[in-house]
């Protein structure tokens, strides 16, 4: 066992170590790429930060164009807002409008894509909707044939809201309105090219902007894995030296764990403690090397079977997972003290609380070789041993 150990510790060792030396080459190679990755990060943020000042740059001069109308605008629209009912029906009296109203009210009809007469302008000012229609109205999309027809309005000297508002009240805030539609449909013209100007210059931001986002994420996912292998490469460390460490204690432990197999499966966890003790003082003071730290289940113990004991309803504390090893690693057959009469469940092969003497060397285990053949000797006969052959022993009685 102590040679079978020495070899795993052995061939662990330099595993570790190669491990170890390829996590330092990867950990470099990701300094180095690290180092690239944030050259190019504050390359992309230089880049976005340009792409983000010509944006905002475009942005503002077609506002600043934009801003020349909506003053007039907002002006036409309040002045149509504070029209009643009463204003509308005042111009519908006149059987033969004066020119000016005339003037106004077929330009309106216009802009709203209706034949320019009397007739027509009528029609609108008696639909119940007809300020809304105006308020409303899609300046963003004006066709061009009636901003053409529009001109001859917008370019006559008397076509002024101060000028109309001698003759009507109602007919100067559509004047203010129909010259407001003629003054944002030009701006809003010159504005297109600018417009989709500044939605590519919006497109190649957000283009550049990803492009930054992910390569900061590299970065920090970069650095997240670097400071992972660096605890790693720690671990690993610490590993190569509790393993080497191991390798010196290995005679020691595997002694005392021996011992502990041989001997102290009859004493209370109190009275082990103190054998163990004991031992390693005798070990210490013989300078056989062992662990100061000895523990029984460390050395001996598989953690999945000892999970799987603990699913099977072995209790979890120490003295119980100790009592599984030595059941289990022992050469000889074991007794345990059942007095609560928990052991095996199957009945029809346990015994009484006294044993067959026929049966002393099954107990102890006196087997020999014959012809290639482990036999056991039982009574006048001797039958053939099989090795998978367990012998497990229980008592209630607590002195035994």
């Amino acid at each position: 066992l102590v040679d079978k150990m020495k070899v795993d510790l052995s061939a662990l060792e330099p595993v570790l170590k190669q491990k170890s030396t390829d996590v330092d080459a990867l950990m470099e190679k990701l300094a180095v790429d690290q180092d690239k990755v944030r050259k190019v990060v504050k390359e992309d943020e230089a880049l976005a930060r340009v792409k983000a000042e010509e944006t905002q740059a475009i942005a503002d001069d077609a506002q600043r164009d934009l801003d020349e109308a909506l003053p007039a605008l907002e002006s036409a629209n309040q002045a149509l807002r504070s029209l009643h009912k009463a204003d509308i029906s005042e111009i519908k009296v006149f059987t033969k409008p004066p020119a000016l109203v005339m003037t106004v009210m077929e330009s309106v009809c216009i802009l709203l894509d209706c034949k320019p007469d009397w007739l027509s302008a009528k029609q609108l000012l008696g639909d119940p909707n007809f300020l809304r229609r105006l308020t409303e109205y899609d300046k963003d999309n004006i066709k061009p044939r009636i901003l053409l027809k529009l001109q001859k309005y917008i370019n006559d000297p008397n076509f002024m809201p101060e000028k109309v508002e001698k003759v009507s009240r109602a007919c100067r805030s559509m004047c203010m309105w129909v010259r407001a539609m003629d003054l944002y449909s030009r701006v809003f013209k010159e504005v297109g090219p600018k417009r989709e100007k500044l939605a590519k210059a919006q497109v190649s931001y957000r283009v550049h902007f990803n492009t930054m986002a992910l390569t900061q994420a590299r970065l920090i996912r970069a650095g997240k894995l670097m400071s992972a292998l660096g605890d790693e490469q720690v671990r690993w460390e610490e590993s190569v030296a509790l393993f080497e460490q191991e390798i010196i204690n290995v005679v020691g432990n595997v002694f005392i764990a021996a011992a502990c197999v041989a001997y102290y499966g009859a004493f209370t966890s109190h009275y082990r403690q103190l054998l163990i003790d004991q031992w390693i003082t005798q070990c210490q003071n013989l300078n056989i090397p062992i662990s100061s730290t000895f523990s029984l289940i460390n050395i001996l113990g598989d953690q999945y079977v000892i999970r799987q004991w603990n699913a099977e309803g072995l209790p979890r504390d120490t003295v119980s997972t100790e009592n599984g090893i030595l059941v289990t690693e022992g050469h000889r057959w074991p007794l345990m003290i059942d007095p609560q009469d928990q052991d095996i469940i199957i009945k029809e092969f346990t015994l009484k609380e006294t044993l067959d003497p026929a049966l002393e060397p099954v107990l102890l285990k006196q087997t020999f070789v014959a012809g290639g053949r482990t036999i056991i000797r039982l009574g006048d006969s001797d039958i053939d041993y099989d090795k998978n052959f367990r012998f497990y022993m229980t008592t209630v009685r607590v002195q035994c």
